[in-house]
């Protein structure tokens, strides 16, 4: 075997060297540059590990946070919608109570009214029996041909009270 490493130009003692050579080039390699990738490698996965980590408790606060706002958004439908009940029934409140002022003020309108036609029907009526009087009394002078001032009072009266029972 000898022979055959002779043969093949293996010097042994080469050999020992190259071999003593490439130990000591891995275990400076180990140290220096082996020993650091791995770490950086580490961290990198550690860092990747922890941000898909994040990723999921981001996530799970997202549909927490989704759930909470679907919530508050019923919540406040139903919060409006008993608004607008309330709304709704303050306003039919209000509604019966301006019918019911409406209803007053049209009664005293219409009180207002009567008083004041009544007023006018007074007035007209103490219109009409003045002048009834004074149609009387020249229709009592042309009947008697006497002057109008002669003609008595009483007798004036008596015909404007007549007048008076007949039209009620």
């Amino acid at each position: 075997m000898s022979e055959l490493i002779h043969k093949l130009g293996i010097d042994w003692k080469l050999l020992l060297a190259q071999v003593v050579n490439f130990l000591i080039i891995l275990v400076i390699l180990r140290f220096t540059v082996y020993k650091p990738l791995l770490k950086m490698l580490g961290e990198r996965r550690r860092k990747i590990e922890q941000g898909l980590k994040d990723s999921e408790e981001a996530a799970q606060k997202l549909s927490g946070v989704d759930a909470a706002y679907k919530q508050r958004i019923a919540q406040a439908e139903k919060e409006s919608i008993n608004i607008l009940s309330k709304l709704e029934g303050q306003a039919k409140e209000k509604e019966a109570e301006i019918l019911r002022v409406a209803k007053g003020k049209e009664a005293e309108i219409l009180s207002t009214a009567e008083k004041i036609a009544e007023a006018k029907k007074k007035e007209s009526e103490t219109l009409v029996y003045k002048e009834a009087v004074s149609l009387v009394k020249s229709a009592v002078a042309k009947a008697v041909n006497l002057k109008p001032s002669l003609v008595e009072e009483s007798l004036i009266q008596e015909a404007v009270q007549a007048l008076k029972k007949s039209k009620q």
